[in-house]
């Protein structure tokens, strides 16, 4: 994982962001992935909420802020990708 994608795996880790390490053998999946179906991913994202669908204004910026983005891979959770 680069040095900016783990600064940004750590800083969200702090803030109870329900974060998971990609393995290499799944380079589709990004830097790492955000599970969405855990009690944890309440207030970062949420496939079936209008307000989080496309993420929380927290999670968004923290990523923008090191050049990072998330999306879908499916309903279960996010992949965080280079901006």
């Amino acid at each position: 994982m680069k040095k900016e994608a783990r600064v940004a795996f750590n800083k969200l880790k702090k803030l109870g962001c329900p974060v998971r390490e990609s393995q290499p053998n799944y380079p589709d999946r990004g830097y790492f992935w955000i599970d969405a179906e855990v009690q944890e991913s309440e207030g970062w994202l949420n496939y079936w909420s209008s307000d989080l669908f496309f993420g929380s204004d927290k999670l968004n910026k923290i990523l923008a802020s090191h050049g990072l983005y998330w999306e879908w891979y499916n309903s279960a959770y996010g992949c965080v990708y280079d901006g």
